[in-house]
């Protein structure tokens, strides 16, 4: 199964764009949540390069929830890695004839909403509730994760 992992690279860059804005001090998102923050100062090269990594691992995560021909392929995959040709054709019969099925914007963010509240909303639910936080705190953090995630998932369902 090819993949462009070009496109890959490129979604992987999402949530750094979209955080820099909704985190932002000056962003109307963060004067209307009054909500305190990280500096923007306090950020280095280093602390980017590992959200970035993290950005990087999420996406790659997200590709097989929200690609259905990923789990059909993975199926076979051992199998065409030994050599075998009969799994090579099942496969490559079956992507020719459902391999665009479900790849367009519109299902990837629906996937990327329901990856926001299956994995983000419990997270966030769980820190809010241990640390004591306010409810704006946890609207806050899954907004940004739901509308991330909404955007993800179409990314990876139309370009990947």
């Amino acid at each position: 199964m090819d993949l462009n992992y070009f496109a890959f690279l490129l979604i992987s860059f999402i949530p750094l764009i979209i955080g820099w804005y909704w985190y932002h001090p000056n962003s109307f998102i963060s004067k209307y949540s009054k909500v305190e923050f990280v500096k923007i100062k306090e950020l280095n090269l280093a602390k980017v390069l590992i959200l970035f990594m993290m950005s990087f691992t999420l996406v790659y995560g997200y590709i097989n929830l929200i690609i259905h021909q990923m789990g059909f392929y993975e199926l076979f995959f051992t199998d065409i890695m030994l050599g075998n040709s009969e799994s090579e054709e099942i496969v490559n019969e079956f992507l020719n004839k459902y391999g665009d099925k479900h790849r367009h914007f519109g299902h990837g963010v629906f996937h990327g909403i329901i990856n926001a509240f299956v994995f983000a909303l419990p997270f966030i639910g769980a820190i809010t509730i241990i640390e004591k936080r306010s409810k704006k705190y946890l609207m806050h953090h899954f907004s940004f994760w739901l509308i991330t995630s909404a955007i993800i998932g179409g990314c990876i369902s139309e370009f990947v």
